[in-house]
């Protein structure tokens, strides 16, 4: 009996797995993997683009700026998609770089990581929410008055 059921199970589970492949495989033929409202947003550039000459040619700058610039052509577009801020963490340091300066700049990139979680989108505001539900946080907002 116990010889006969295990039998069972295992042809339930190879023919399982074959209807499954097949269901999966047909979702992945029928997906659209242009998304243009992504795609419109990945813009990327280097960050000291157009700076002056000693700036851009600095080997801390270079360092900095190629390595952020291979971060969001690499790998940011992978994970654009779980980010609970509408400017990613990486375009929000790029922008407030560019607005306030290195020194400020990291610093305020620093505490944009530390909140960059979907955890701590539960304790922001409702008005700062747009309407895909993700959080709007512009190095704009940071600028003191």
């Amino acid at each position: 009996m116990v010889k006969l059921v295990a039998f069972l199970f295992f042809i339930n589970f190879c023919f399982g797995i074959k209807a499954q492949n097949n269901n999966d495989l047909a979702l992945i033929e029928n997906y659209n993997y242009t998304d243009s409202t992504i795609a419109s947003k990945r813009k990327v550039s280097y960050v000291f683009k157009n700076s002056h000459w000693y700036v851009k040619y600095n080997p801390l700058s270079m360092v900095f700026g190629s390595s952020l610039f291979f971060y969001q052509k690499v790998i940011s577009p992978q994970i654009v998609m779980g980010c609970a801020f509408d400017v990613s963490c990486s375009s929000f340091s790029k922008g407030c770089i560019k607005h306030y300066g290195v020194i400020k700049g990291v610093a305020l990139s620093a505490d944009r990581l530390t909140r960059c979680t979907r955890l701590s989108s539960i304790d922001f505001h409702p008005v700062l929410f747009n309407e895909q539900g993700k959080v709007n946080d512009l190095p704009e907002y940071y600028k003191l008055k």
